[in-house]
């Protein structure tokens, strides 16, 4: 475990180096660079994760990845499974959790956009969110 961390470290570093220069250009250079930086925070995968209380927020980092806000201080990163419909979610869509209890699980969750879009979660990791927010700063990312 941890010489997995002091390698997504290393591998964030590095991301930082090469991307720094690049991220003036435009906001897709930001937003890989932020979730570079997003993935070398998150713990190991899990099965599920139960929230006490609806979603505090959430934001549509590409078609693959939702951040979902279970509270401000605590958010889970999920992994969509790559198909079609899932490229056109964008961070202008509401979107809702279709699960059968209040929790996320890889079996048999979706993220729902309108219009019926279903995608299915294929991965769930906890954010360190204050590590990811230190290294953001360092980073120079505001958002």
């Amino acid at each position: 475990m941890k010489s997995r961390l002091a390698l997504l470290a290393l591998t964030a570093s590095l991301s930082i180096a090469v991307a720094l220069p690049a991220s003036a250009a435009g906001k897709t250079d930001s937003d890989e660079l932020r979730l570079a930086l997003l993935d070398a925070h998150v713990g190991e995968p899990v099965d599920h994760a139960r929230f006490q209380r609806a979603a505090h927020s959430y934001e549509v980092l590409g078609p693959r990845n939702v951040l979902i806000w279970e509270t401000p201080s605590r958010a889970w990163l999920v992994d969509l499974r790559s198909s079609a419909a899932c490229r056109h979610l964008d961070r202008g869509f509401v979107i809702g959790i279709d699960t059968v209890t209040e929790s996320i699980n890889v079996r048999n969750s979706y993220i729902v956009a309108p219009g019926g879009v279903s995608c299915r979660v294929e991965g769930l990791r906890r954010v360190d969110v204050q590590a990811w927010k230190a290294a953001k700063r360092e980073a120079g990312i505001r958002a």
